[in-house]
C-alpha cells in the first residue's frame, strides 16, 4: 500500500491557483475547481464589440469604432482580466514564473476566436517589447503564448526583430488618457509585406488597445493587408 500511494503522489501536482494536488493527466497545471472557476471569466464574444470588445448588446460595432475605426481588422480576447485570471498572468509576466503559459495557453485556444478559422493568417507577431524592457523581463511574454499556439495551430512566427519598438513607460503605469500619446510612434517595421499578407497580433493583456491600434498602423504602412489581434485577457469595461 506505501508503494502504491507513493506512485500516486508522482503522477500528481499541485495546482498554480489553489495549491492542491490535482492529476497531471487531467490538467495543464489547474485542478478542476479552479479550471472550472477560470472557464466563468470566458469573455462574451457574443455581446462584444468586435474591434474594442466593449460590452455591447448582439455583438455590433459600437459607436466609438464607427466613428473612429482601429486600424486592426478583428479583435479577440478569451477571457476577462479579473481575479483569478489576473493573479496567474500577474505571477507569469512580472515574478518570471513560466510554469502558467501551459494553461493559459490552453485556456486561450479552449475559447479563440470564431473567426480564426475563416481567415487566412500568414503570419504571427507577437507584441513586441523594446530592448531595455525585454532585458529587465528576460523574456517577452506575448513571445511565449505566440510560440505555443502557433505549434497549435501551424502557423509561421514572424522575426522576433520584425518590429522594433521604442523605449517608453510601460502602459500599465499611465492613465488611459496618456496611452495612446504614450504609444505614438513607438514600433518601427523593418520589412516590406508581400501584397495580401495577413498578420496576426498575439498579446497578453488588452486595456484600452492603444498599443495593438500602433502596431496595427505600423504594420499596415508596410504592406500588411489585414491586421488581427487575439489577446489572452482583456479589462472588463463599462458599457
Amino acid at each position: 500500500m506505501a508503494v502504491l500511494s507513493f506512485l500516486q503522489k508522482l503522477r500528481r501536482q499541485h495546482c498554480l491557483l489553489c495549491h492542491d494536488l490535482c492529476r497531471r493527466s487531467d490538467s495543464d497545471g489547474l485542478c478542476s475547481g479552479c479550471r472550472a472557476d477560470l472557464a466563468s471569466g470566458l469573455c462574451d464574444g457574443d455581446n462584444s464589440c468586435p474591434l474594442c470588445f466593449r460590452p455591447i448588446a448582439g455583438g455590433a460595432v459600437c459607436g466609438s469604432c464607427q466613428q473612429k475605426p482601429p486600424h486592426f481588422d478583428r479583435l479577440w480576447a478569451s477571457l476577462y482580466y479579473e481575479p483569478p485570471i489576473s493573479s496567474i498572468i500577474h505571477l507569469f509576466k512580472h515574478l518570471s514564473d513560466l510554469s502558467p503559459v501551459r494553461p493559459l495557453v490552453s485556456l486561450m485556444a479552449q475559447h479563440p476566436p470564431p473567426w480564426l478559422a475563416q481567415e487566412r493568417i500568414d503570419g504571427v507577431l507577437p507584441v513586441p517589447l523594446s530592448k531595455n524592457r525585454r532585458l529587465y523581463r528576460g523574456f517577452n511574454q506575448s513571445e511565449e503564448l505566440a510560440e505555443r499556439l502557433a505549434a497549435l495551430y501551424g502557423w509561421r512566427i514572424l522575426p522576433h526583430d520584425t518590429v522594433l519598438r521604442a523605449d517608453k513607460p510601460p502602459q500599465s503605469t499611465l492613465k488611459s488618457s496618456e496611452r495612446r500619446r504614450n504609444v505614438r510612434n513607438i514600433f518601427q517595421c523593418r520589412m516590406q509585406f508581400p501584397p495580401d499578407c495577413n498578420i496576426l497580433l498575439i498579446d497578453d493583456v488588452m486595456t484600452t488597445g492603444a498599443t495593438l491600434d500602433e502596431l496595427a498602423k505600423t504594420l499596415k504602412k508596410s504592406g500588411a493587408a489585414e491586421v488581427f489581434c487575439w489577446t489572452l485577457a482583456r479589462s472588463r469595461l463599462k458599457k
